[in-house]
C-alpha cells in the first residue's frame, strides 16, 4: 500500500511568516514612498525621513526580528535578534509619537 503522511511543521510556518511579512512590508513601504516622492516632486531623502515611512520601516524590522529570533538555532543568535527587535520596537513607538505630535496619523 502506497501512502504518504503530509506533516506540516506549523510552528515553523508561523515563525517564518513573521520575517517574510516584515520584508514584504519593507518592500511595500519603499515602493510606495518612492512613487510618492516622484508624484510630489520631492527628494527621496526627504520622503524617507518622513515619519510615515519611518514607522513602517521600523515596524518591518520588528517583524523581521521576531521571525529571525524564532528561527535561531543558538542561544546567542536569539539574544542578538531579541535585542534588535526591542530596539526596532522602541524606534517604532518613537516614530509613532513623532507622527502624532506633527498632527499626522
Amino acid at each position: 500500500m502506497l501512502y504518504s503522511l503530509i506533516v506540516i511543521n506549523w510552528q515553523s510556518v508561523i515563525v517564518n511568516s513573521f520575517w517574510v511579512m516584515g520584508l514584504a512590508l519593507l518592500l511595500a513601504a519603499f515602493s510606495y514612498h518612492v512613487w510618492l516622492a516622484h508624484e510630489q516632486s520631492r527628494r527621496l531623502r526627504d520622503q524617507f525621513n518622513h515619519p510615515t515611512f519611518q514607522r513602517l520601516y521600523w515596524l518591518s524590522f520588528v517583524f523581521v526580528g521576531i521571525g529571525l529570533a524564532g528561527t535561531s538555532q543558538k542561544t546567542w543568535e536569539m539574544i542578538v535578534w531579541i535585542i534588535f527587535t526591542l530596539f526596532s520596537a522602541v524606534n517604532t513607538v518613537q516614530m509613532h509619537k513623532k507622527a502624532i505630535a506633527e498632527g499626522g496619523r
